[in-house]
């Protein structure tokens, strides 16, 4: 009789202490999961870190970060975080194949108790180093006496002056006479581009590319499709 009690204490204890064990995980915290770089120029790299912190009683682990696509890489700045500490996961996007509005995501796999998947996002606009305004040239109709004209821009939104070189066609079905009518642009300036179009006698599908080659060392050439309609 006078063992019970010590065997309930002992019982209890036991409870207690399976119990603070079973408690003991760790848990992320996460400052900031997305973040905005506003507008940059294509071709520049964006770096960006996110601050994570382990708010559990036990290490976190970070087992790995996968990043949404090639252009983007991701690596943190421990991969073990004690109890209470703080980590950074660095993230670099490449804008060099993109343009306009992006968002790239790094997801993050750890052995968080409550989230152990988290994704980041890395949002923005890319800006096009020789921005073509329209993309693509639609005439409507175009008969074979009376040319119609068009014309086609190119922004220079890089930090160097860049050269329209050249202006060739490609066409089986369109006479196509291209004019440069500014050729060196200085950052910020507009360039364009005239052209004047003829339908070919019996021609079914009217159309063609135009095909610009600048100094630009990453876009050296520029293709512009033209359609057009044969009138009715």
């Amino acid at each position: 009789m006078k063992r019970r009690p010590f065997i309930y204490l002992l019982l209890l204890f036991a409870n207690l202490f399976g119990a603070s064990v079973a408690r003991a995980a760790p848990e992320l915290l996460v400052d900031r999961g997305t973040f905005n770089f506003g507008t940059v120029a294509q071709g520049k790299k964006v770096q960006h870190s996110f601050a994570i912190k382990n708010n559990g009683d036990a290490p976190l682990q970070i087992k790995k970060l996968d990043a949404s696509c090639g252009c983007t890489a991701a690596k943190p700045s421990a991969s073990l975080v004690a109890p209470g500490k703080s980590a950074e996961i660095e993230v670099t996007f490449d804008s060099a194949s993109f343009s306009g509005k992006v968002a790239k995501t790094v997801t993050l796999t750890s052995n968080a108790g409550k989230t152990p998947v988290y994704t980041f996002t890395l949002e923005g606009t890319v800006l096009e180093q020789l921005q073509v305004t329209p993309r693509q040239v639609s005439l409507g109709a175009v008969g074979s006496s009376t040319p119609t004209l068009g014309k086609v821009s190119i922004t220079n939104n890089g930090n160097a002056t860049v050269k329209l070189l050249n202006v060739s066609v490609t066409s089986s079905s369109l006479q196509i006479k291209a004019t440069i009518r500014k050729g060196e642009l200085r950052p910020g300036e507009t360039g364009s581009i005239e052209i004047s179009v003829l339908a070919k006698p019996e021609a079914k599908i009217l159309s063609g590319y135009l095909h610009i080659t600048t100094s630009h060392p990453q876009k050296k050439e520029i293709t512009v499709p033209v359609y057009a309609s044969i009138p009715k």
